[in-house]
């Protein structure tokens, strides 16, 4: 069989892709964009990822003479649903099927069965170096009430540490030199096992590791973000001080309604400790607009918020009202023209804000990674900007894909910066 893979969705489901990609051809199938399958490794979080998970299904079963197979979370989710929505896909292959899927591929039909998914090693990895991704755990623990996740991926299931540092190695081993590690909340890790160490333990272990090479943290819940594990982030250059901690709001009357566990006054506690204790860190976050019963005076308070605390990025989304979530059966839905609004009104106060912030580095020498040269300018990020999420780097100077090179920054923009190398 010849393949080609679409993944779709967050980093989590690339590596998955990955995955697949390696566990088939193991088997002997190839890829090719010119192959008789398409699998396509579906995103079903939210209502809009789930419908662009289903056009890109329906544009697939398009293609003549190609046979089609659906994975990933719509799979997931939807369940039996899907076999009768989507009567042209030959096969639906459930998350739990991944590590059988060369023997199950050639099986048209629904494939659904009890259980998870976590181990994604050995993979092919489908990014181009020096980028890679590296998950340590599935599922979550956390249960904040707009989310489907746990329904989804299940409960939080940590990797073993061995295993993760295993796979780092191998990683640093193929020249991939900009690690993220990624999980639905990394602070969480070793916590379904009773492991002490947890991330600040992994952290600690991969940092044994020699060699030129930055790792990235993303996807850390505020509540487990702690004084150890900001020290040491601080502690080692190879750790990129980017803090990606989503807060979803700022006011306790909603944080309580989202199930999110913690208080205005530790949202505010742990800002503050996170720029005094790893100044020069860039802050990312993210925020839903129009959960059930916020008021104009709370969206208020929550601008306020953002002004006061200055993020460098920031991504923002409408509350969407998820079928099976406890937020579902809330009653004071917001209506869709005021979330628009909010949202719209956002991300102009963040824009402000990233224009000033970026202006900041005008003059100061960073470090950028060339994705693109075939670009015109080139086009890469600095290290301080993680793949597909922030903006980017126009790159001005001689230079090859996937060089991690110093360049000084001449001119900002909105999100984006252009840098001479």
């Amino acid at each position: 069989m010849r393949f080609r893979i679409v993944s779709l969705g967050c980093p989590k489901n690339l590596v998955e892709s990955e995955f697949i990609t390696e566990k088939l051809c193991s088997a002997g199938h190839t890829v090719g964009d010119d192959g008789d399958t398409i699998i396509v490794n579906t995103c079903a979080f939210i209502a809009e990822a789930a419908r662009e998970s289903i056009e890109t299904v329906l544009e697939a079963t398009r293609e003549a003479g190609r046979r089609v197979v659906v994975t990933g979370c719509l799979v997931e989710r939807y369940r039996e649903e899907l076999a009768s929505l989507l009567p042209e896909v030959a096969a639906f292959v459930g998350r739990s099927w991944y590590g059988e899927i060369d023997g199950i591929i050639g099986k048209d039909g629904l494939h659904l069965r009890e259980g998870g998914f976590s181990e994604t090693f050995p993979r092919q990895v489908l990014t181009r170096p020096p980028t890679a991704y590296l998950k340590i755990q599935e599922g979550c623990d956390n249960r904040c009430r707009y989310c489907t996740i746990p329904a989804i991926r299940g409960t939080l299931t940590s990797r073993a540490e061995k295993d993760v540092a295993g796979e780092f190695r191998w990683l640093l081993d193929h020249g991939y030199r900009e690690i993220n590690v990624i999980g639905q909340d990394i602070t969480s890790y070793g916590k379904d096992a009773g492991r002490e160490r947890g991330l600040t333990g992994l952290i600690e272990s991969l940092l044994r590791e020699k060699g030129d090479w930055h790792l990235r943290l993303l996807y850390m819940h505020p509540k487990g973000v702690t004084q150890r594990l900001i020290d040491l982030m601080g502690s080692d250059g190879r750790i990129i001080p980017y803090l990606d901690v989503p807060i979803q709001h700022s006011e306790d009357r909603i944080l309580s309604l989202m199930g999110r566990g913690h208080t205005k006054a530790y949202l505010e506690e742990t800002l503050l400790m996170m720029r005094r204790r790893l100044p020069g860190a860039v802050l990312r976050t993210s925020i839903i607009v129009g959960f059930p019963t916020e008021t104009e005076e709370e969206f208020e308070a929550l601008l306020a918020f953002v002004r006061r605390h200055q993020f460098d990025m920031l991504g923002a989304f409408m509350y969407s009202r998820e079928e099976g979530t406890a937020a579902y059966r809330m009653k004071g839905q917001i209506r869709k023209g005021v979330k628009r609004d909010r949202y719209t009104r956002l991300m102009e106060t963040q824009k402000e804000i990233s224009r000033a912030r970026l202006e900041d580095l005008l003059g100061k020498t960073v470090k950028v990674i060339v994705e693109d040269v075939g670009a015109s300018p080139k086009v890469g990020r600095m290290l301080t900007q993680a793949p597909d999420i922030d903006g980017v780097a126009f790159v001005n100077g001689v230079c090859a894909e996937g060089d991690i090179r110093e360049g000084k920054v001449v001119k900002t923009l909105d999100y984006d910066v252009v840098v001479e190398v």
